[in-house]
């Protein structure tokens, strides 16, 4: 049997008396969802935007031989953005500087940021590797060698395990190089695996058979 109009809207008013609440509460809750989410994108939009712009201003500085500018610009980067990539791009790319200014030191310190910063960000593979370089070069090879622990899978594996030879052999721990080496050259393909035969050889050892 249909209803009249009346008896749709007193049916009507009945089931809002007793749903209406919860439909409001719903509705409110789900807009509060959708601009929250919004807000919350735009905000990591803004983030990002801020990180980039500071990364181009090191970038600047440092292409115009400021290294000074470009470590307190990195500084207030690293503050303002530790989780964003920018942060460790921008590290690497001062710390490159350093190096090449001699100022090794400087170097190793600025590259240790990114591992204990962002350890799981590829570059931090990357740093590892260049802060133990730069760690050598200012005469520390006992901290280089500790920079090496433990090395990584991938394709960088087989430079970490040269350079621990290096740096065992440096140290007078020609056992230890060795064996380095020789793991290395387990990894490693075209021209270096003659350099790294060639190193063996210098320290009486011989590719594993």
């Amino acid at each position: 049997m249909a209803y009249d109009d009346e008896e749709q809207l007193e049916a009507i008013r009945a089931w809002w008396q007793r749903y209406g609440r919860t439909v409001l509460v719903t509705v409110g809750v789900a807009l509060a969802v959708v601009i929250g989410w919004q807000q919350w994108g735009a905000w990591q939009d803004r983030q990002v935007a801020a990180a980039a712009s500071d990364y181009a201003a090191i970038l600047a500085s440092l292409n115009d031989g400021d290294r000074d500018a470009a470590a307190n610009r990195l500084e207030l980067l690293r503050e303002s953005h530790a989780s964003s990539p920018y942060a460790a791009m921008a590290t690497l790319a001062v710390a490159t500087a350093e190096f090449s200014g001699d100022e090794t030191s400087e170097a190793a310190e600025s590259l240790g940021w990114i591992p204990a910063n962002q350890p799981q960000s590829p570059l931090a593979v990357v740093a590892r590797l260049r802060q133990a370089e730069a760690l050598s070069e200012a005469g520390d090879d006992q901290a280089a060698l500790t920079a090496l622990e433990p090395p990584p899978e991938g394709p960088l594996r087989p430079r970490y395990l040269e350079l621990q030879g290096d740096l065992e052999a440096a140290l007078g721990n020609t056992d230890a190089a060795i064996d380095a080496y020789r793991q290395a050259l387990e990894e490693t393909g075209g021209q270096r695996r003659s350099l790294l035969e060639i190193k063996l050889l210098d320290l009486g050892g011989a590719p594993a058979s």
